[in-house]
C-alpha cells in the first residue's frame, strides 16, 4: 500500500482554554505516534500560536506544520474555522487524508477530501438526557449538530474505546443514519520516569465543575468515610469546583485548580491512592495514569473506566458509600507488589505503537473506497 500523507488539525486547540485537558494530550499523543508510523510518509500539521512550545525548533522532516491565526482566540473565529476554513485549509495541503481530533465536523458543508475523525464520546447526549440544564441551548445545539455531521459525513470514525464505538453506532442509529465505519483505536500511555518516590499520607480526589464528573457526591464520600474509619490523611484536590460549592472545612484538605503536568504528576506520584469520580465518560484516563505513578486508583465504575482498567484498581458504584468505603479500604490496604504487574498489564494494553498502526491500517484500508 502507498504511504500516507494526513493533514492533522489542532488548531482549535489551546491548553490554557480547553475544557478537556483528555482531549488536547489524546490530540499531542496520537500526532507523536503517527509521525513515527514507517507508513506516515507526511504530516501537515495545522497549528494555532498557543502551540509552539509543543515543536521544537527543527522539525521532523514529516512534519510541514501551518500555523494558523486564530481559531482558539475567540467563539467566532473558533465557528468560522470549524464550518469553513478547517476544509480549505486542509485541503490546500494535498494530503491524502484531513484528520479531526476532536472528532467534530462541519454541519454547513461537506469535506473537500477523505475526512477521519476521532470521537471521544457522546458527551452531549448524555447531558442532554440527564443535565438538560447545565449547558446553554446554543452551545448543546452547536455541539450535537457538529457530532451529527460527524456520523454523516467521515469516511471513517476512530475511538478511543470500544465503548464510544458502541456510543457511535447508537447515536447513527437514534438518527437513521447508516452505521458509520468505525474502528477503536484506543489511546496509548509512555512509562512515567522511574525513581523511587517516597509515599506520603495523602489522598488526591480530581475533582470538575461540571456535573458528570460527580464531585459533590464523591467528597462527601471521602469526608464520610474519613470520619467513620479515623482517617488523617491530607486529601489534595486537583482541579475546578462546581459553582456555589466548596470544599468541606477541613485543615486537611487543600483544593488545587489546574495544574503544570509536572506537579499535577508529582502530586499523584506521591500520594496513597488517587479517587476519580464519574457518571460518563469515554475512557478515563487517570486511573491508568495513576497505576503508571505507582498510586491505587479508585475510581466508578462505569462501562469505559471498567472496560479501559481491565480488573486493575478499585472501582465503586457511584452513590453507593458502602461501595466506596470497600474500594477506599481495600485501596489502603493493598500490596504495592500489585502496582508493577498493573502497570506492565495497562502499558500492553495500551500501547501508542498499536493505536498508530490501528489508525494507519484504518486510513489505507479507506483510502480507496
Amino acid at each position: 500500500m502507498s504511504k500516507l500523507k494526513i493533514c492533522y488539525s489542532i488548531a482549535d486547540q489551546d491548553f490554557i482554554k480547553t475544557k478537556s485537558l483528555g482531549i488536547f494530550n489524546l490530540s499531542i499523543g496520537l500526532l507523536d505516534a503517527l509521525s513515527k508510523h514507517d507508513e506516515v510518509e507526511q504530516i501537515s500539521v495545522l497549528t494555532n500560536p498557543s502551540q509552539r512550545i509543543i515543536f521544537p525548533q527543527q522539525f521532523d522532516s514529516k512534519y510541514e506544520r501551518r500555523e494558523i491565526v486564530g481559531p482558539s482566540s475567540n467563539k467566532f473565529l473558533r465557528i468560522l474555522w470549524d464550518q469553513w476554513r478547517v476544509y480549505s485549509s486542509g485541503k490546500k495541503t494535498q494530503a491524502d487524508w484531513l484528520f479531526l481530533p476532536k472528532g467534530f465536523m462541519s454541519f454547513v458543508m461537506k469535506p473537500k477530501m477523505k475526512t477521519a475523525a476521532y470521537v471521544h464520546d457522546a458527551m452531549h447526549d448524555h447531558y442532554e438526557r440527564n443535565y438538560p440544564s447545565a449547558v446553554s441551548k446554543k452551545e448543546s445545539s452547536y455541539f450535537t449538530k457538529s457530532f451529527n455531521a460527524t456520523l454523516e459525513h467521515a469516511d471513517i470514525i476512530f475511538t478511543n474505546s470500544e465503548f464510544t464505538a458502541g456510543e457511535v453506532h447508537r447515536m447513527a442509529a437514534s438518527l437513521g443514519l447508516p452505521v458509520p465505519r468505525t474502528i477503536p483505536c484506543g489511546i496509548g500511555f509512555k512509562p512515567f520516569e522511574s525513581h523511587v518516590v517516597r509515599k506520603k499520607n495523602h489522598i488526591v480526589l480530581l475533582t470538575g465543575r461540571f456535573p458528570h464528573k460527580k464531585t459533590k457526591m464523591a467528597t462527601d464520600f471521602l469526608k464520610k468515610w474519613q470520619d467513620d474509619f479515623k482517617n488523617d490523611w491530607n486529601v489534595d484536590l486537583i482541579g475546578s469546583l462546581p459553582e456555589e460549592w466548596s470544599k468541606p472545612p477541613c485543615d486537611n484538605w487543600i483544593h488545587h485548580s489546574r495544574l503544570p503536568d509536572s506537579e499535577f504528576h508529582e502530586m499523584i506520584r506521591q500520594a496513597r491512592v488517587l479517587v476519580f469520580a464519574s457518571d460518563y465518560e469515554g475512557f478515563g484516563m487517570p486511573p491508568v495514569e495513576a497505576v503508571l505513578h505507582g498510586t491505587f486508583p479508585v475510581y466508578s465504575s462505569i462501562p469505559a473506566t471498567l472496560e479501559v482498567m481491565d480488573n486493575n484498581g478499585f472501582p465503586f458504584k457511584n452513590d453507593h458509600y458502602a461501595s466506596f468505603c470497600e474500594a477506599m479500604n481495600d485501596a489502603i490496604k493493598a500490596n504495592p507488589e500489585w502496582l508493577e504487574s498493573w502497570s506492565q498489564e495497562l502499558l500492553e494494553k495500551h500501547d501508542w505503537k498499536k493505536v498508530a498502526r490501528r489508525v494507519v491500517v484504518g486510513l489505507q484500508d479507506s483510502k480507496n473506497h
